[in-house]
């Protein structure tokens, strides 16, 4: 398992040498200007934006055909599986950390006139971006051993729609069921964490959902 981890990460680490110096200096201007909508801007699509990054460097397996050769190694297929699903989890990890490290360097430098309702609303723009990344790949890695590597620009855009149709639906019915009462913090945390029990759901059964189609794959 260690060695398909950093043959994972050696695959991102060419495009992360590319976003994480655009996503510091996104962080700094945001910090040093205060801007409340780029705040939000960076807040709820770096975690996405790398997402989509990370399953996009499939395709380097796929022309180099190492996809094809490492399942011919004394790793099991299961293995493989959960070796994407770790990645994808850490590389999440990593942007929220980037989020919210710099969403508090903004706040410390211009004093808290972004978040109506305190520390709920920097919650919700942290995770907001994360959940809709764990999103991205749980929907992405099904379709991708299903469809194959050739479609994986396609799988990846299906991939973020749906996820944003999800992430839409869920805040939408969250809302009907509050009605217009307000949202109290207990509700509030509430909703969080459904969403979060959700999203963890989904992420679990897409694994598993993509072992059984990856054993059922032939080369």
């Amino acid at each position: 398992m260690k060695g398909l981890l950093k043959n994972n990460f050696m695959v991102v680490k060419e495009n992360m040498k590319i976003l994480f110096p655009l996503a510091v200096i996104f962080g700094v201007v945001v910090s040093v200007t205060g801007n409340s909508s780029l705040l939000s801007i960076f807040s709820l699509a770096l975690s996405p934006i790398l997402s989509i990054l990370v399953v996009l460097c499939l395709r380097k397996e796929s022309l180099s055909k190492w996809y094809k050769y490492k399942i011919s190694l004394p790793v099991k297929r299961k293995n493989i599986v959960q070796s994407y699903y770790i990645s994808h989890l850490c590389w999440c990890a990593v942007s929220i950390v980037i989020v919210a490290f710099f969403m508090l360097l903004t706040v410390i430098i211009h004093g808290n006139q972004y978040f109506y309702y305190g520390f709920r609303d920097a919650v919700t723009l942290v995770l907001g971006g994360g959940v809709l990344a764990i999103f991205i790949g749980a929907i992405f890695y099904p379709l991708y051993y299903y469809l194959g590597a050739e479609k994986i620009e396609i799988i990846a855009i299906i991939s973020l729609a749906i996820s944003v149709v999800i992430i839409a639906g869920i805040s939408i019915l969250i809302n009907i069921l509050v009605s217009d009462n307000g949202v109290s913090d207990t509700t509030y945390y509430i909703s969080l964490l459904a969403i979060v029990g959700i999203t963890v759901v989904a992420f679990v059964c897409s694994y598993f959902l993509s072992r059984c189609v990856f054993q059922a794959k032939e080369y």
